[in-house]
């Protein structure tokens, strides 16, 4: 029966792990990496490593994002290439398509998360500021996956909390710190990694606004959501008397409505009125009173222009992509019946975000950089301006759910000082996040089996730190059965991998490897036990 066993599980891990021809991609999201900040500390001199690896060639400085400037609105289209039009979160709170009930932050936050991949979904924990320093070797870890992976998706959350907790000290300190891990990723990567960061949004600092209680006691029972910019009233025939009054009553700068029946977008501010005629794909800008804007002062005639023209003209501007944004947010079918906004140098004051925000319709907020270096991405690199929502579509080779069709194939020889004897494990994978395997673990002295335990296991959570397992299996001794189960989680920090082991049939067990090649790991059990394993 054994040599049975030995027989079958040697034919099985004799089955090939096809190598993938596909390219290799890092792709990291920058959360709030703000071109303004990023422009002045890479002058300044501190962010060496993206200048160096990225090169004048490989940044666009003026890279317009979504509107609302958010961190789910983003995250939630821009793999599937969709634009503000069909963002699946336009926001943090929204009505529910399908019963009319509201849909809050934790709804929203769930829908975000799930979204990403399965590997960079505790990203998100990083970025709690207790947990900052698991990111930096988290992101250096990414390098080592790409063995297995052909996309990586990383996600540095810092840079934002840091801005929302702590203000501009703390934002730019942390965003020298990506600079300084990211330095030691490339040091990982082979050359013909194509490497994309890219940010959400940026962040404005200055005067904070909290503005919910305010809307709260105006609106009253009239109000259904305010999610800011978006607000929604329980009428929206009330859409232009509320955009008024709140203006001219309350610190927003600007209101915007929708005037379907004349095609067109109004907006309201103290010194006068923007409007914006819509004419298909076109769009047109005009003013009454001041032009807040800026536009005309900026060479704009009065012209109807596209997208891609829009972008051109504003791209620079304090209101980049202005009109586009909000034609784009109002054509959502999750949009409100009110946009309300602030100017340059505030934001919306919460709880979370005591000392700056985001969400607004300014530089400030619109503008973010985008880093690029590869050959699949070379078409891309050398432009002056970007309009982020077209990322990935114009990168439409990229496989986000790519991942390996099996685990690595293991075969370990080790030998325990303690007991004086030796121990052999073999392991097979026959699909991904599934093993099945047998420990052998020898009379003392001899190479005669005392004991074979013979397992499966599952990993129920993997992210580029951690990995757990639960299984089940037999233990084979002196002619006796014994069921058991076990549980296993590994901590993976660059080439060393730390397994804490439980099973119902012996005692916890502690393994240290490290993997001298991709395919050889010296390890060691409880530190009383030493020996190799080949990986295939």
């Amino acid at each position: 029966m054994l040599r049975s066993l030995i027989t079958t599980l040697f034919l099985l891990i004799a089955l090939p792990l096809k190598a993938s021809d596909d390219p290799k991609f890092i792709l990291i999201h920058l959360d709030a990496g703000s071109s303004f900040y990023v422009q002045d500390e890479m002058a300044k001199g501190n962010l060496p490593n993206l200048k160096e690896f990225f090169g004048e060639d490989g940044l666009i400085n003026y890279t317009i994002t979504y509107f609302p400037s958010k961190t789910p609105t983003v995250i939630s289209s821009l793999r599937d290439g969709l634009s503000p039009d069909d963002a699946v979160l336009p926001g943090w709170k929204r009505p529910s398509p399908y019963n009319g009930r509201t849909i809050g932050m934790i709804g929203t936050f769930l829908d975000m998360a799930f979204s990403k991949s399965r590997l960079s979904m505790t990203n998100l924990i990083y970025g709690l500021p207790a947990f900052h320093w698991m990111a930096g070797p988290a992101l250096v870890n990414s390098a080592y996956y790409l063995q297995d992976y052909d996309v990586i998706q990383f996600y540095w959350y810092n840079v934002d909390t840091q801005g929302h907790f702590n203000g501009e000290e703390a934002f730019i300190s942390e965003l020298i710190e990506f600079d300084r891990q990211f330095g030691k990723l490339i040091r990982r990567l082979d050359d013909d990694v194509n490497v994309v960061i890219y940010s959400d949004h940026g962040m404005t600092f200055g005067q904070g606004v909290e503005i919910d209680p305010v809307i709260e006691e105006i609106l009253g029972d009239d109000l259904a959501i305010f999610s800011y910019p978006t607000l929604y009233l329980e009428d929206s025939s009330l859409a232009e008397y509320y955009a008024i009054r709140l203006v001219d009553e309350t610190e927003i700068d600007f209101t915007f409505i929708e005037d379907v029946e004349n095609g067109r977008i109004i907006g309201f501010h103290n010194n006068g009125k923007v409007i914006l005629n819509i004419d298909g794909d076109l769009v047109n800008y005009e003013f009454e009173g001041e032009d807040l804007l800026g536009y005309y002062s900026n060479g704009y005639k009065g012209e109807y222009l596209n997208r891609e023209g829009w972008l051109k003209q504003s791209y620079n501007s304090k209101y980049p992509m202005a009109p586009i944004s909000l034609k784009t947010h109002m054509n959502n079918p999750s949009a409100g019946d009110i946009i309300t906004l602030f100017g340059k140098n505030k934001y919306h004051q919460t709880g979370y975000s005591r000392m700056g925000n985001h969400g607004g319709f300014t530089y400030q907020d619109m503008t973010t950089p985008l880093f690029l270096r590869g050959s699949e991405v070379e078409e891309l690199r050398g432009r002056e301006y970007y309009w982020l929502p077209d990322l990935f579509s114009d990168l439409s080779d990229i496989d986000f759910e790519s991942r390996p069709q099996r685990e690595r194939h293991t075969v370990t020889s080790r030998y325990d000082f303690r007991r004086d004897r030796a121990v052999s494990e073999l392991s097979f994978s026959p699909i991904y996040r599934v093993r099945y395997g047998a420990n052998f673990y020898m009379e003392s002295g001899t190479f005669e089996p005392e004991r074979v335990d013979i397992w499966g296991k599952t990993d129920i959570f993997r992210s580029y730190l951690n990995r757990m397992w639960i299984g089940t299996g037999v233990e084979l001794s002196g002619g006796d059965i014994k069921p058991m189960l076990m549980f296993q989680q590994d901590l993976h920090i660059r080439k060393f991998v730390f397994q804490s082991s439980i099973a119902t049939n012996r005692q916890f067990y502690f393994r240290t490897s490290y993997e001298a090649t991709p395919w050889l790991a010296i390890e060691s059990v409880n530190f009383n036990s030493l020996g190799v394993r080949f990986d295939f």
